[in-house]
């Protein structure tokens, strides 16, 4: 070739490069014109016409450059990217195959080639390829996340981080490679860095609805509903045909306690994908959320018939199955649930509360224990340099017990502390502080840490042998119903401040017996199954010859004053006790009380645990505590009486 046709097509390359396709063309078809076969000529024309989507020429005129000189590599590798675009796998194939036989060391088709391979489910094959190309070019930064997607396909999720690490340090402002790092970290539930990563990749490219999808899962599994339901709901703006992304929105809005947005949202999904499982299965967690039962378990199993081995549909339909009183049916499935994925928390914590409800307790704290070990929050209360406790002497070894779950449960729970006390440890609690200045006066030998954001850093340079959710001790403290004690109290509120409320009650009141109300509470689903309208008290309210004192945490001065219109009676409102703020001053007024009756709320434990009489009103299918068909709970002075089925709703 002279140098003046070199020169034609060093500009023709040149003007193609910077997106001049007229001017690119025109070059070459000067260089065509004196040598019809050049194929480095033939070959730009045929990138030109790809680049104005005439692939049909595009792959025509390269094969020609082909044809011309079978023996350079590009225009294989080119041929293989068109082909590939028009759905020929196989020839695409073949195409970049020729192009790495004959230049080994060609980056570009080897990625290319590795791509098909990993698209057509030859993972060992594709990580082969993608290696060498990482070989060939360490700063490749493609190369790695390519690799990296290899080893994602083969659930080696340790190497997978490594290299999409490598991808983004060397082209941090890559979008798709934080999304591959991202996702590769929540396949390992590091759900706190995949939700940094993903959400530098919202704000780097916020047009982006997988970024956003992504973002949304990883805050759903950190509990932060709220923005896991932004997160998705931008999704499914920018991207409404996707079914998954309303499902995922479902999801969030059911967890939220929505169920109406839920249904709405999960209705969307399945309108517009009607085989996809999850809009079935979050279906059937907002119809549960509505009380409609039959319903939801007939969506939990749609879901299933769609894919028989979804796990977290199993473990759903066992909780529906739960609440109707079908124990062995809900067993069965949360069995089932289990042996398709062996560490789902879910299951196994709702295999736990149902082994304990019905007495079984060896199986009921194990999944109590390993459920909440993987359950979202693990953070609030584990501190995993120290070993967990499990049951080993602990005469002269410190350990530090953490809070996992509400006031309620902490009460309770508390009931354990002693038993630390009198086997000689050193305990370090990490609690709700609310309850320290009770928890100080009624159990001695105790250090109470303060909660105040450095409790861990502090915790973490002590000289600590063991550690444990205070729930975790139930196993090896109370292995049986025998292990309870019978102990007549274990927390005690502060004499003269009850004392001094009695006597400002009874100038109210007069010498009635005071009788302590509470009527709602739970969280989430659990409030409106526990939950009891104060005014549907009125045939216990009417009963003049007592003193009825209002036990209700949070504002409730609406359903006060309404039950007065309707009743006549008043339920004495004490301003200067509130539980959300002094839960010491809330244990003198219960202990004040000469009953109590409530519904399963932390009221009841407390009340419980100063020896106060409590009659406790349960659902139709009670919580795993009172286990079924007793009157009363493990190692505290409460009546308990049940729903019938058909109050279950938790109406009187």
């Amino acid at each position: 070739m002279s140098g003046s046709e070199n020169h034609i097509l060093q500009r023709a390359a040149a003007l193609y490069a910077r997106g001049n396709l007229r001017g690119a063309e025109g070059l070459c078809q000067r260089l065509l014109a004196i040598h019809p076969d050049h194929p480095d000529g033939l070959h730009i024309l045929g990138l030109v016409a790809w680049r104005r989507d005439d692939r049909a020429r595009a792959i025509q005129e390269i094969r020609k450059a082909i044809s011309s000189d079978p023996q350079r590599p590009q225009p294989h590798n080119s041929l293989g990217v068109l082909l590939k675009e028009s759905g020929d796998i196989d020839g695409a194939e073949v195409a970049f195959r020729a192009a790495v036989g004959l230049q080994p060391k060609y980056p570009e088709a080897l990625t290319n080639l590795g791509n098909i391979l990993c698209e057509t489910g030859r993972l060992g094959d594709a990580e082969a390829t993608h290696r060498r190309v990482v070989e060939l070019a360490p700063s490749y930064a493609e190369g790695h996340n390519n690799l990296a997607t290899a080893l994602a396909r083969q659930e080696r999720w340790d190497q997978a981080i490594k290299e999409c690490r490598l991808a983004v340090k060397l082209e941090p402002a890559r979008t798709e490679f934080q999304l591959n790092l991202g996702n590769s970290l929540s396949a390992m539930k590091e759900w706190e860095e995949a939700a940094e990563v993903l959400r530098r990749a919202v704000d780097s490219v916020p047009e982006t609805a997988d970024a956003h999808a992504n973002l949304g899962i990883a805050l759903y599994h950190l509990d932060r509903l709220a923005e896991a339901e932004a997160a998705h709901h931008v999704a499914t703006q920018l991207r409404p045909e996707s079914a998954r992304f309303w499902a995922n929105l479902g999801a969030a809005q059911a967890d939220l306690e929505r169920p109406d947005a839920a249904l709405q949202s999960c209705q969307k999904a399945i309108d517009l994908d009607p085989s996809l499982p999850e809009a079935h299965n979050c279906l059937s967690l907002a119809l549960k959320l509505k009380g409609k039962t039959s319903e939801a378990a007939a969506a939990c199993e749609t879901a299933i018939r769609l894919r028989p081995n979804y796990h977290k549909a199993y473990s759903n339909l066992g909780t529906i199955l739960h609440s109707q009183g079908r124990f062995a049916e809900a067993l069965a499935a949360y069995v089932k649930a289990l042996s398709i994925m062996p560490d789902y928390a879910e299951a196994l914590w709702n295999k736990g509360m149902l082994h304990l409800l019905l007495g079984d307790f060896e199986s009921g704290w194990r999944g109590y224990e390993f459920g909440l070990d993987i359950k979202r929050g693990r953070a609030r209360y584990r501190h995993d340099q120290f070993e967990p406790w499990q049951g080993a002497a602990i005469a002269g070894k410190t350990i530090v017990v953490s809070g996992e779950q509400g006031v309620g449960d902490q009460i309770m729970f508390a009931s354990l502390l002693p038993d630390l006390v009198e086997r000689g440890a050193i305990c370090l609690v990490k609690l709700e502080p609310r309850l320290y200045p009770l928890l100080d006066r009624s159990i001695s030998g105790l250090t109470l840490i303060p909660r105040d954001g450095g409790e861990v850093s502090r915790i973490e340079h002590l000289d600590v042998d063991y550690q444990t959710p205070i729930g975790g001790l139930c196993r090896w403290l109370r292995p049986d119903l025998a292990s309870f004690p019978s102990r007549q109290g274990y927390l005690r509120a502060d004499q003269t401040q009850i004392e001094e409320i009695r006597h400002r009650y009874r100038d109210r009141l007069g010498d009635r017996p005071l009788v302590g109300v509470s009527w709602r509470g739970g969280s989430g689903e659990a409030r409106n199954i526990r939950s009891i309208p104060l005014a549907a008290w009125s045939p216990i309210l009417n009963q003049r010859e007592f003193g009825f004192v209002n036990l209700q945490y949070g504002d409730c001065r609406a359903d006060l004053a309404a039950v007065q219109g309707q009743t006549g009676v008043e339920v004495l409102h004490d301003e200067r006790v509130d539980p959300l703020k002094s839960l010491d001053d809330f244990a003198a007024q219960t202990a004040a009380m000469d009953l109590v009756i409530s519904i399963d709320n932390s009221t009841v434990h407390m009340a419980g645990a100063l020896n106060v009489p409590v009659w406790a009103m349960l659902p139709f299918v009670p919580d795993w505590r009172w286990l079924l068909h007793r009157n009363d709970s493990h190692g505290i002075r409460v009546c308990a009486c049940s729903a019938s089925p058909a109050t279950a709703n938790g109406h009187l």
